[in-house]
């Protein structure tokens, strides 16, 4: 697709890099030896930091964030982008959490596989211990930000703002032993598939001229 190229041509690499490196450590770490090598990084500053900035896969702020790309684009892409944004977010709910709770119901998450006593936590972070697979904040980051990625696909520095931002979403899952490294590479494949599927349907429906200037 021509808009892969203009619109995503760093976000979608460094991503995907980010992804493939993840796949690496996973073919040659066992799982709870890598998790506990993270684990042990943990320094006051990346408490503080990341126990804030992984709700930047909440639910509530890639909501907001549409919302607010949706008011900040009308003008230019109208329905088509309310649309895109909303499919984006649906599928990534609705996926996210078909795979938590029905397909891998019974993934542990690192509190519950590995042990309290052998993990640091981070001050005042609510720990979670069931349906670990795969991580849905890590869909979402992904998902979102390649959106604004693409919408400001013109600047390269905001393109690679997204991806960082993506990354660390992810990275912060598996720092605050929220999930596995597993589920956070899945849940950025997750996010990623369902962008580009959002984008694909709203293209197809031919909503006027907006989404034409996309892969402009």
């Amino acid at each position: 697709m021509k808009f892969i190229h203009q619109h995503l041509r760093i976000y979608l690499p460094v991503s995907i890099f980010a992804l493939l490196i993840g796949c690496l450590f996973l073919i040659f770490t066992a799982k709870v030896d890598g998790h506990l090598f993270v684990n042990s990084t943990h320094t006051p500053v990346l408490d503080f930091f990341f126990t804030y900035f992984t709700h930047v896969g909440g639910g509530t702020f890639v909501v907001v964030g549409s919302l607010i790309l949706s008011v900040i684009f009308w003008n230019r892409y109208r329905f088509a982008i309310v649309l895109m944004a909303t499919i984006n977010l649906l599928l990534v709910a609705g996926i996210s959490q078909f795979l938590k709770h029905i397909v891998f119901s019974d993934a542990s998450r690192p509190i519950q596989f590995i042990g309290r006593k052998l993990l640091h936590t981070a001050p005042g972070v609510e720990m979670h211990t069931s349906n670990s697979f795969p991580s849905g904040h890590t869909a979402a980051g992904f998902a979102f930000f390649a959106l604004v990625a693409l919408l400001y696909g013109k600047n390269k520095w905001v393109q690679f703002f997204c991806a960082v931002a993506a990354i660390l979403v992810g990275y912060s899952r598996i720092y605050l032993s929220q999930h596995f490294l597993e589920d956070a590479v899945l849940g950025g494949i997750v996010g990623l598939g369902c962008f580009f599927i959002s984008y694909t349907i709203v293209k197809n429906l031919g909503i006027g001229k907006s989404l034409k200037s996309l892969s402009e």
